[in-house]
């Protein structure tokens, strides 16, 4: 108590105070209170007629952004993407394509050629055979028989220069191959009974009157195989220019001669 006679100190008085509202307690929403939309960012579950998650408050309506997000998944996916196809490929698909338009423009003569180069020849029987000059007992007939035992001599000795044989086609054939059988046989042991071709020209001349002349010398014994291409042929001479084991009682003997082709179409 203050002493007696002394002076009170000064003292604020003292407010009332005033009530504190009580807080809501805050607790976490759980996934089996509300269902419907599930929020996108913590999983609760909320009533369809919601904007907002109950939870955490983010938008239950994410249209807008899951769009932008696939289409921005779409192009991370797609980026750097490059066709599945070689160079290769391409370049092959491009000859296909550039054939086929080329073959609508091939000539016959380009087809023939084409086709004999993918094909066997066959032999050709020629219509018709002559020459410039025969032996009697050896015609132009025994070097187109089919067999090597019969064969043709000009009946001149030496080397017959200029004597030639002809084949004569009906309709056209297409050439390509000429086998050739000097001698009187494929036998070695008859290869000296008489003289053999050694040089030759073959001329061949088209149905159209066009000639092709090409220049040859063959081994000395045994089949030959020479090039005769021509399309649509109908004549061909086999014309001597010198011979080997000439001498002056032995002509040249030629054992076969063999076209090969086909038809012409």
């Amino acid at each position: 108590m203050p002493e007696a006679g002394a002076a009170a100190p000064d003292v604020a008085p003292v407010l009332p105070g005033r009530p504190q509202p009580e807080r809501p307690s805050v607790r976490a929403a759980t996934a089996e209170e509300e269902s419907g939309v599930t929020c996108w960012r913590c999983g609760v579950q909320n009533r369809p007629d919601r904007t907002f998650c109950r939870n955490d408050g983010a938008p239950l309506d994410r249209s807008g952004q899951q769009t932008t997000t696939v289409a921005s998944r779409r192009g991370e996916r797609f980026a750097g993407w490059r066709p599945r196809v070689s160079g290769a490929r391409v370049l092959i698909a491009v000859g296909v394509v550039a054939a086929l338009v080329g073959a609508a423009f091939l000539t016959p003569a380009a087809v023939g050629a084409i086709r004999d180069h993918f094909t066997d020849p066959a032999p050709l029987p020629p219509a018709a055979v002559s020459a410039s000059n025969s032996d009697a007992a050896h015609p132009a007939q025994s070097a187109f028989d089919g067999v090597s035992n019969t064969w043709w001599g000009p009946g001149f000795s030496g080397d017959s220069a200029g004597q030639y044989l002809q084949a004569n086609y009906s309709r056209p054939v297409d050439l390509q191959k000429m086998i050739i059988t000097p001698g009187v046989s494929t036998r070695s042991a008859d290869l000296d009974a008489e003289a053999r071709p050694q040089r030759f020209d073959l001329l061949i001349t088209d149905s159209s009157g066009r000639t092709s002349l090409t220049h040859y010398q063959l081994a000395d014994g045994g089949p030959q195989l020479v090039d005769a291409s021509m399309h649509d042929a109908v004549q061909v001479d086999m014309i001597l220019r010198s011979a080997y084991g000439t001498a002056s009682n032995k002509q040249v003997a030629i054992a076969e001669v063999e076209l090969l082709g086909r038809a012409a179409s």
